[in-house]
C-alpha cells in the first residue's frame, strides 16, 4: 500500500506506457491535466492500449467529482476506446449522517453507470431554475408595480406637482407657488375648454366673470415653455372652483384631460366636489371628472347661447348662486 492522496506528474512525454498501476493509494480524484496527458498518449500512438489501474483507492462519489466519474465510465471495460481504466470502488463523502465515508462496491461498468447516474440525478443544478423563477418574480412584481402606477398615475402626478414647492420665475412671471406664499387661494374660476369654445371663454364669458370681480384662469394664461402638467395641476390646486364648458369639442385634448383628473384628485383632497358644469352648444358630459358624472342637479348649468337679455342675466345670477353654494360648501 502506498500513501499517493493524488498523482500530479506530467506524463505525456512517455510514448512507451501500457500500464500506469496507481492502485492501493488514498487518491480522491484526477486532475484534469492527468486525463489529458492519458488521452494525449493514446492519440498519438497506433493502436495501443494504456491501462490505468484505480483499484483499491478512495475515488470520491461526490457532486464535485462527477465530472471525472463520467470521464472513468467512458474509458472503462467494455469500451471502444484505447484509454482503460479499473475501479473497485467509489466512496461517498456528503453522507448527511455520518461524516465517514461511505464505500461503494465497482465490480463492472453497471456498478460504475448506477452511481452516475444517480448523482447526475442529485447533483442537478437547480441555478437556472432559481434564475428564471428570479426573473418571473420579477416581471410579474413588475407589473404589479405598473399596474398600481397606472391606476393611481394622476393621484401619483397630483401630489408630485403639490408637492414641488420650488419657485421660479420666467421673463418676469412668477410660479403659482410662489405666489401663494401667504394666501391659499390665488383664483376664484378656473375655466377649463376645448379649442371650439376658446373664442366664446375669452370673449365672453371671461369678460363678464371679471365684470363681477372673480378672479379667473385660462389656458392662455400659460406662458409658453413653461411645463403644461405642472402649471395646470396647480392651477386647479390654487383655484376655488373649476369650471368645464362643455361645447362640441372632443375633450381629449391633454388640456382637459388633466384638469378633468386633477379636478377629481383635488376634490378628493378637499373632501367636497369643486367642480361646475356649464353647457355651451352641448348636452354631453363626455369627459367630466368622476364626481360630475354622478349628474348632481347643482354642479350643472346651461348657458343660453341664443337667449335674450333677461336670459343672460338670469344666467349669471344663476351662475352666480351655484359658485357660491359649491365654495360655500363644507365637507
Amino acid at each position: 500500500m502506498n500513501n499517493l492522496m493524488g498523482f500530479d506528474h506530467a506524463i505525456s512525454h512517455m510514448q512507451l506506457l501500457h500500464v500506469l498501476n496507481l492502485s492501493d493509494n488514498h487518491i480522491l480524484t484526477l486532475s484534469k491535466e492527468l486525463r489529458s496527458d492519458l488521452e494525449s498518449i493514446v492519440s498519438s500512438r497506433n493502436n495501443i492500449t494504456l491501462t490505468v489501474d484505480l483499484t483499491k483507492n478512495v475515488i470520491s462519489c461526490s457532486c464535485d467529482n462527477l465530472e471525472v466519474l463520467e470521464w472513468i465510465l467512458e474509458h472503462t471495460l467494455p469500451t471502444s476506446s484505447l484509454l482503460i481504466l479499473k475501479l473497485s470502488t467509489c466512496y461517498y463523502t456528503h453522507n448527511a449522517s455520518t461524516t465517514l465515508a461511505y464505500p461503494v462496491l465497482i465490480r463492472n461498468k453497471a456498478d460504475l453507470l448506477f452511481q452516475v447516474t444517480f448523482l447526475q440525478k442529485l447533483c442537478t443544478s437547480y441555478t437556472p431554475v432559481l434564475i428564471s423563477l428570479v426573473v418571473l418574480l420579477f416581471f410579474i412584481f413588475n407589473i404589479i408595480i405598473g399596474a398600481i402606477i397606472h391606476r393611481f398615475r394622476w393621484k401619483i402626478r397630483y401630489w408630485y406637482y403639490i408637492g414641488n414647492n420650488r419657485e421660479f420665475g420666467r421673463n418676469g412671471y412668477t410660479s403659482i407657488e410662489g405666489s401663494l406664499r401667504f394666501q391659499r387661494f390665488k383664483y376664484d374660476i378656473y375655466l377649463a375648454y376645448e379649442e371650439d369654445a376658446r373664442e366664446f371663454v375669452l370673449e365672453t364669458l371671461r369678460p363678464k366673470l371679471e365684470e363681477q370681480e372673480y378672479v379667473v384662469f385660462v389656458l392662455d394664461d400659460i406662458l409658453e415653455g413653461l411645463p403644461l402638467c405642472n402649471v395646470l395641476t396647480k392651477s386647479i390646486h390654487s383655484s376655488r372652483l373649476v369650471v368645464f364648458v362643455l361645447s362640441n369639442g372632443s375633450r381629449e385634448s391633454l388640456e382637459w384631460t388633466i384638469a378633468a383628473h386633477m379636478t377629481n384628485e383635488e376634490s378628493t383632497h378637499r373632501g367636497k366636489s369643486i367642480s361646475l358644469a356649464m353647457f355651451y352648444d352641448s348636452n354631453s358630459t363626455l369627459g367630466l371628472p368622476e364626481n360630475l358624472q354622478l349628474l348632481r342637479h347643482d354642479a350643472f348649468i346651461d348657458y343660453p347661447i341664443n337667449g335674450s337679455e333677461d336670459e343672460l342675466s338670469a344666467f349669471y345670477e344663476d351662475f352666480k348662486a351655484k359658485v357660491s353654494g359649491i365654495i360655500t360648501t363644507t365637507v
